[in-house]
């Protein structure tokens, strides 16, 4: 089993705030340093349940908030069943964590320029090849 470094609590809402922004699905788990654990199920980057220790819902934000740190992972795609009394608000959670997602870096799009001279090179037709000289030469003695 590998060893995980321990985070502190604002790394690892971090953690979780990049899994949002990325707009993933799955369950992000937590270990904290007291020996709890806590389990938050997300849809489509939005936070839909919490359980830490006995406690569920907006009552489970706000005893992992008294933790100080822990480990933390995201299982991708993969879904427990909670509890209704689990399910959580996304926004108040998000208000109630001190996080917004943190999305990722946009792709610039292509300047027009490059975009047009690509164009340009692509409907040009291929450079002709060189004339080749196919007669044989014979060395001539003579």
């Amino acid at each position: 089993m590998e060893k995980h470094s321990p985070l502190s609590l604002a790394q690892i809402l971090s953690h979780l705030a990049s899994v949002l922004g990325y707009k993933q699905t799955g369950t992000f788990y937590i270990a904290t340093d007291n020996n709890t654990s806590c389990r938050f199920a997300i849809n489509a980057g939005k936070l839909t349940h919490c359980t830490h220790r006995r406690d569920q819902g907006q009552a489970a934000l706000l005893s992992l908030l008294e933790t100080t740190g822990g480990s933390c992972s995201f299982s991708e795609n993969q879904s427990l069943p909670f509890r209704d009394s689990a399910a959580l608000d996304h926004q108040a959670s998000l208000t109630l964590l001190g996080i917004q997602p943190i999305y990722p870096p946009r792709q610039e799009a292509m300047p027009q320029v490059s975009a047009s001279l690509e164009q340009r090179v692509a409907k040009e037709p291929p450079p002709s090849k060189p004339a080749v000289n196919n007669r044989f030469y014979r060395g001539g003695g003579g």
